[in-house]
Order: structure tokens, then sequence, then C-alpha cells
């Protein structure tokens, strides 16, 4: 990356890159972007320099001066140096740099009202009159509004505010001919939101993930006021406006307005209430209240802008910090999908910031907007449970999912992001989902469709705000979801319930959920194998030992393959221990494996040898092979051709300093010959005459 140094009438006055080719070296650049501080982006950088450069790199880089670079997606930044550090004895010169389009808040900009309706364009040019600022590229060349102000402003904030009432983002740019800057730009682009199908994963490029839950805003109620009514007759003494006496009804269902003004959510409460307990399963009263203002001037406003603060707090606040490894470039606003299998937690998320360093090749995203990944197969689960219901009552059927790119399983994952095919089975072999696509041969189904060519035409009016679709489950021990009613998990349940609604929050009324039996009886035992028969052997995968096993039947230590411990065989009469074969292995994580004498353990391997004939001789040899983190050692002693140790010793390691070998002689101690290579110097010795301590030795280096 170059950047480009420029006087207050955009002379280059020096160039400089990160990757040292150029004439100044540049280091710890950090480009930050942020929805929050949109069109503005902010820039960090150091610059280095020599004793001779000093006086330069002041001039070049002081503050008001400007700082010019085009980024990796094209778009050109112009930046105005705010804040200077200069390091004479480090040789750095530190500079933070903010978007040019910031002299805008230096112009102010008074009340205006519209007299007809106009373009974004004319808005723009209106409020940077006489700043150097021109339109560059503009998506919304037709769409008028009229708009109006009542107060005065910086021309920054006023043409902010212009861009939020056309639905656009706002950014600042410059153009070059050559070396001559001869425009500054302000480019208007539609918003780039949308889905990035970029997923991170735990432990591949998630270090970690917080999970923050609290009930500081959490209601089940609301009692609203809006706004003071405009008097009529001077008087001084009007209420705000509140619910009461208004009469409306929710269609779902769920929210109900009372005679009081409070809006209550009648499914928080059989969830939240403090009522709630073993004897009142599902209360009615109880209500978490809160008493809030808004700024609407009707009842029919304000019942909307209760309703949607009770919608979005009828639940505890959930979120989340996300330590990601791994982080490509996302534009802001972009989602992405955050995916934990062990905790089987999926989300989508908002790129709200991004710090982004050319010279460290590292990018950091700050996300937000969390919401909980939900998929659109609520139809297929729903047939599932019903062919569940109809099945023998003697089998146990698991439901498998997998997604993959094409309809043959290609790329198949247990994640949906990017995919376009997902099948859903289900299977009595066992409760983890197979992932051989030819266990789904069939089952693909199309969930995602081609992209449409793009069109040319004018952007339509802003539509409604869509609606985010929930699907909940819960668990129960009769077809009425009434005996046994849970909705955090089924084990020991034999029922299933199902429905999809728009609201976050599980219902706790069991009439709410469509009904199946998905866990049946125990049936009757079956008829006693004749002896000798070639049946095939049967694998019980369970806590306890099997009831009545056959010879030749396998049992697995555990609740699923996944977790065994052991894997034992009935030979008739009793289990004994048996292997594991190869091809049923899962492992996930192996911590040290012993292999008849050798150890792994990482990042320690110790491989002792006996009696090995050492390659090109008759000589044996005993010793061990060690890695002991950076360090390689082989060592022992030599032997005979009977085995038997002559004395000698030899030894040689290799580690970070480099390389150390020695052999002794017959007594053990005196040291024969040796070299030793460390920082690059060679250095060899050998034993000229005597032994022990009067041998004599030369040594080269």
């Amino acid at each position: 990356m170059e950047y480009y140094f420029a006087d207050r009438k955009s002379n280059i006055l020096g160039v400089g890159s990160t990757d040292g080719k150029g004439e100044w070296r540049i280091d710890n650049d950090i480009e930050t972007q942020s929805v929050d501080n949109r069109p503005a982006v902010e820039l960090s950088l150091d610059i280095h320099f020599t004793n001779d450069q000093e006086q330069a790199v002041n001039e070049m880089a002081k503050a008001t001066n400007f700082i010019m670079y085009q980024d990796e997606e094209g778009n050109g930044h112009q930046m105005v140096i705010e804040s200077v550090e200069h390091d004479s004895l480090g040789h750095i010169h530190s500079i933070v740099a903010s978007d040019a389009g910031n002299d805008l808040i230096n112009e102010t900009v008074g009340a205006f009202k519209a007299d007809k309706p106009y373009t974004i364009a004319d808005y723009i040019t209106r409020f940077t009159n006489d700043s150097g600022w021109e339109i560059g590229i503009n998506e919304f060349p037709d769409n008028v509004r009229t708009l109006e102000w009542t107060s005065e402003e910086s021309s920054l904030a006023r043409i902010i505010a212009v861009a939020k009432d056309f639905d656009a983002v706002l950014s600042f740019g410059f153009e070059f001919v050559g070396t001559n800057l001869v425009k500054h730009v302000i480019n208007i682009r539609h918003e780039m939101a949308g889905d990035s199908l970029i997923s991170f994963e735990m432990n591949k490029d998630i270090n970690n993930i917080v999970t923050h839950l609290d009930t500081y805003d959490m209601e089940t109620s609301i009692k609203a006021y809006g706004a003071v009514p405009e008097s009529t007759d001077g008087s001084t003494n009007q209420d705000p406006i509140n619910l009461v006496g208004y009469h409306w009804t929710d269609p779902t269902g769920q929210f109900v307005l009372d005679q009081y003004g409070f809006l209550h959510d009648t499914i928080a409460v059989q969830k939240y209430s403090r009522l709630l307990s073993n004897s009142n399963p599902n209360p009615k009263q109880s209500d978490w209240n809160r008493v809030k203002t808004f700024d609407s001037k009707s009842q029919a406003a304000l019942l909307q802008a209760a309703l949607a603060d009770l919608k979005k707090y009828n639940h505890p606040n959930e979120t989340y910090d996300i330590d990601l490894v791994n982080s490509p470039y996302v534009p802001l606003n972009q989602t992405v999908h955050i995916a934990d299998e062990n905790q089987q937690l999926f989300l989508s998320a908002k790129v709200l910031s991004i710090q982004r360093s050319r010279a460290n090749h590292s990018v950091k995203l700050t996300l937000g907007e969390f919401a909980h990944e939900t998929v659109s197969f609520d139809e297929r689960l729903s047939e599932l449970a019903n062919q569940m219901a109809n099945m023998p009552k003697t089998i146990q059927y698991y439901p498998w999912l997998r997604y993959a790119d094409d309809d043959k399983g290609t790329n198949m994952s247990a994640f949906p992001s990017g995919k376009k095919y997902m099948a859903v089975v289900y299977s009595n072999k066992s409760s983890v989902p197979s992932d051989n696509p030819a266990d789904y041969a069939g089952k693909w189904a199309l969930i995602q469709g081609p992209k449409g060519n793009d069109g040319v035409g004018v952007p339509g009016p802003k539509g409604a705000d869509g609606k985010t679709s929930y699907f909940h489950t819960a668990w129960a021990n009769d077809v009425s979801g009434r005996s046994g009613f849970t909705v955090s998990g089924g084990d020991g349940k034999k029922y299933i319930g199902t429905y999809s609604d728009f609201t976050q929050a599980d219902s706790t009324n069991p009439a709410d959920y469509n009904w199946a039996l998905f866990k049946g009886d125990t049936g009757e035992p079956g008829p006693k194998g004749d002896p000798g028969s070639k049946d095939v052997p049967y694998p019980y995968v369970q806590l306890s030992a099997p009831v009545s096993p056959k010879k030749g039947d396998t049992w697995w230590h555990g609740t699923s393959l996944k977790d065994a411990t052991a894997v034992q065989r009935y030979d008739g009469s009793k289990w004994v221990d048996d292997a594991i074969a190869q091809a049923v292995l899962y492992i996930k994580e192996l911590n040290s494996i012993i292999l008849n004498s050798a150890e792994i353990n990482s990042p320690n391997i110790n491989v002792p040898f006996q009696h090995v004939r050492i390659a090109g001789s008759g000589i044996l040899s005993s010793g061990s092979l060690t890695l002991n983190g950076a360090s390689y050692v082989i060592s022992g002693n030599i032997e005979d051709n009977n085995g038997k140790p002559n004395g000698q010793i030899y030894h040689t390691e290799v580690n970070p300093d480099g390389l150390l070998s020695y052999i002794t002689q017959t007594d053990g101690t005196t040291r024969m010959r040796t070299s030793r290579i460390s920082m690059g110097v060679l250095e060899l010795t050998d034993l000229v005459s005597g032994l022990g301590n009067s041998a004599k030795y030369i040594t080269s280096t």
C-alpha cells in the first residue's frame, strides 16, 4: 500500500509504502471505519526516518497536511493530519488523520424548507457550496424528496441527514491526473447491507465466545406515555398522551392492551412471572412492569412505539464477545455467521466497525446486532414428526440434517452458510448425523435459488420492516403436551411439539404446539435365537450392560460413538475387552498416545530402542530418540555383537542454538571426537593422544 503526502495546495511532498519499496517506510497503519461515524474514515500510522530525513518528515507530515491513498476496493481517500507525535530518538514520526470530509464540520448551514421535491445531489450541492466538493458517483440520480430543517447545524451533519432521508451512504474521495489532484468528490451509493456468506467457526476462526445475559431492561408489560399535546385553548397544564381508552386487538393474540393503558405480553408473563411454580405452570399475572416515555404525538403512534419496545425487551438481553483469529475484510453492515457446534450456538451478526492494517496484514472486525440463526425447514420437520408418529414403537429414530452445494451432497456441511441444498432424513442407526453424502441420496432440496441478472432501473420506495420467523420446539410426556411440559430439552420425553411465529420467546402454553410421538414404548423381547445361528452381531451404544446379548455382540460404553470410552465383545458368557476398528474412530482431541514402547505426547516424543543394528556395520546400539519441544536428541551406548555395552557413549542434539555431537572412548568419559555448530560457527575437536585426564586434542573453529 502506498500513501501520498501533500501540502494544503495538494502538491505531493513524498510517498510512503508498507512494503518498504517507497522513499518512506510506513508501519503500524490502522484504518478505522464505523457505521456510527460514516462517512468519515480515521487513519493512524508510523513513518520511520533517518537523521538526514528528520527535517523533511516534519515538513511532509505536519498537522493540516493531507494523506491520500486508494484502498483495495478502489475507493480513493483524502485524509487531513490532525495530530503529530515526533520521536527524535526512536526515529518514528506518528500521525493521526481523519477523512478530509470532516472539514465540512467547520461550515454552518441554516434552517431550510424545500419549495418542491429535489434530488439528493441537489441538496448536497446546496449544503456544500463553495467548499470545493463535487458530486462523484451518484446511484440516486432520479429519486426526489421534499425535506425541511428548522435549525442550524454543520454542513457535514446536514448532508449526513440528507443521506439518511434517501437511505444512501456517503463517502469522500478524490481524482488525480498523474500526480495532480484535480477534483474532490462526494460519492452517493446504496447501502451495501447484505449477506457476505462468510462464516466463522469455533476452534478454527474463533478463539473464544463469551456470552453475556442480563435482565436489566426486561419487561413483560409496559405503561407508555407520549408527547404533551398542543393546547387548543392556550392552557399549559396538559397531560402527556397515554393508551387509556385506546382500542386495539393483536391479530396474533400474544399482546393485550388493558383498560388502564398497560400493554401486556401474555406469553412472556407465563415464562417469567414471579408466580410461576409447579402448581401454577402458566401464570397470567405479576408482570415485569415498566413505565416509559416516547415522543409519539398520537395514541396510534404511541401504541406502535410501545409494542416495538415490548417485543425488544420481553426476554433477557443477550450479547456476545467474539475473539476472531482470522478476519477477512468484510464491508460495513454486511452479515457474517458464527458457529459453535459444541454449544449448538449459531448466530448472524452485522459488521459495525473495521480496523485494517496493510503493514501488519491484519483485519479486526467489531460485530453487533446478533441474532440466532433460523433455517426455514419448518414444514419438513413437521412432516418428519408426523412420520415418526406412525413408526413402530420399538424403534428409536433420530433426525439427521445436512447442507451441501448441490443435490449430490458436494462439500456437505453441518452449517447452512453459503449452501444451496438441504437434506433431512431419519435414522435408527445413531443420534450422530452421518457425514456420508450417500446416506442423504434423494433427500436433497434446493433452499437457495440462482442469483438473478443485474437490472437497470429506478429504486422503488423503502418497504416496510420485515419480520424474523422463529421455530419453537417443546417436549412432553403425553400428546396434549401438558404432562411434563418443557422447552429446555427432550431427555426422557416421548412427545415433541413444534410451531412457528414471529416472537423470539418460546411459548409456555402447550396448546400452541403441534404434538407428535417421537419415542415409543419398549417393545416385547423377541424370540431367542437358535444356538449357533449366524445372526449379524448387534452393536450396543449405552452406559449400562445390555440385556440378553448374543455371542459376537459388541458393547460401546457411552451414550454415542463420539463419547465411547471402551468397547467389549460378548463371548457367549461374559463381556471381554475388544479392539476399536480404525474405520469408526472419531477423534477430536488426542492428548497423548503410547505405541508399544514409544510415547507421543505433543510437543514431546520419546522412542526408546534396544539392540538395534547400526546401518552399514555389525555394531549394535541401545538408546532413545526424543523430541522435547524444540530440541531433538539421539543418545545411547555402543554394544558388541552380543548386545553388551562396550563403554562408549554417543550423543547428538539439535536445538535452536545449533548442533552438538560427540562420541566417547570406552572409559565413557574421554571425548573421542566432537563437533558443534552454534550461531553460524563450526567447531571441530579430535583426540590426538592419551586417554582420560592425559588426553590431548586439536580444536578447529
